[in-house]
């Protein structure tokens, strides 16, 4: 039992007193404490606020009440029969004062004490942890951000992503089960974890993914990924392991003209290969055809004004998730 001393009362708290190993601003003690709508707490005991006894023996209420009882009956007849004899004086009679005292106490006991709830404001310190995930696909990097609550020190990290058709799960590190596979893992201070996703696993979802050419096909493929991210971080007092899903989109390419160039912009975490035509709408002629690759995440322009004044049609072929796709626009040279 841990008591709190205060100016007028000493509320307790019934619970389990533990070390936690912990020195800090919440001391080196928690009462662990179920109560009324609480939940399991951890309460931190620091200062000089706080007294703590032990329980060595109960007396249950089915003996202690009735005991009461038969005690202020006795009580009760002896002096009544006093007065009753002419013997006793009651506003003189010691015993009588001191039972009132006590009766009196034992009625606020049952009917307040009992029911007594602490109107102070509780302060709570919960050893728990939380992350704050974040993925960026641009930079390729999952971040972890770490809630350790001041209980817990971060020494290292580890992550792995599981890859498409895996069989093996986290736990198993056999490559022919297609188990995961481990990543590069950053520590960047002691709350920041930092995943490095390699571009082979990008490619490894993309080859993997095969749309049924079904009609209809749409006119712009907004295709929905998620990768399965799993961590272990290694702190001071034991290891946690958490899992994040990092989402993203197979999209079709992005051309647009701007001035004589025609952009071409790659969303995905992939190259892609494609096939561009160029076609002279004035002469009926092919200038150009040729493969070009749009590396992962960038653009390629092509300037027409190399091919001289003319209006130009130029056509973008390319392959996504198993999908022939192309890409038409017409640019007028002056």
């Amino acid at each position: 039992m841990v008591c709190r001393v205060e100016a007028y009362g000493t509320p307790c708290f019934t619970g389990l007193y533990i070390n936690n190993g912990v020195n800090g601003d919440g001391g080196g003690f928690v009462l662990v404490a179920n109560g009324n709508g609480n939940g399991w707490l951890r309460v931190s005991l620091n200062g000089n606020g706080f007294r703590v006894y032990s329980v060595v023996a109960t007396i249950p209420f089915i003996v202690w009440i009735p005991a009461l009882g038969a005690y202020f009956t006795i009580i009760g007849l002896l002096l009544w029969r006093g007065v009753g004899l002419g013997t006793k004086q009651v506003l003189q009679e010691p015993r009588v004062i001191s039972l009132g005292l006590l009766l009196a106490l034992s009625v606020n006991t049952l009917l307040v004490g009992a029911v007594y709830v602490d109107q102070a404001t509780p302060r709570y310190s919960v050893p728990g942890i939380s992350i704050d995930w974040s993925f960026d696909l641009e930079t390729s990097t999952v971040t972890a951000k770490l809630n350790l609550g001041g209980m817990y020190t971060l020494l290292n990290a580890t992550c792995k992503y599981l890859p498409p058709g895996a069989t093996g799960g986290f736990n198993n590190n056999n490559n022919n089960n297609r188990a995961s596979w481990a990543i590069e893992t950053q520590v960047v201070n002691t709350t920041t974890v930092v995943a490095i996703i390699p571009r082979s696993a990008y490619e490894e979802y993309f080859n993997s993914r095969v749309l049924e050419p079904v009609p209809p096909i749409p006119a712009y493929l907004s295709v929905y990924e998620a990768m399965l991210i799993h961590c272990e971080f290694r702190l001071d007092k034991g290891v946690f392991r958490a899992s994040y899903v990092a989402t993203f989109y197979w999209r079709d390419l992005s051309v647009h003209v701007n001035g004589s160039r025609v952009v071409i912009y790659n969303p995905n975490p992939v190259s892609i290969n494609t096939t561009l035509h160029i076609v002279d709408l004035e002469s009926r002629g092919v200038v150009y055809s040729g493969a070009l690759s749009i590396e992962a995440l960038s653009r390629e322009e092509v300037d027409l004004a190399n091919y001289g004044p003319s209006v130009y049609r130029v056509v973008v072929q390319y392959i996504l998730l198993g999908l022939a796709r192309s890409r038409v626009v017409e640019v007028a040279v002056p």
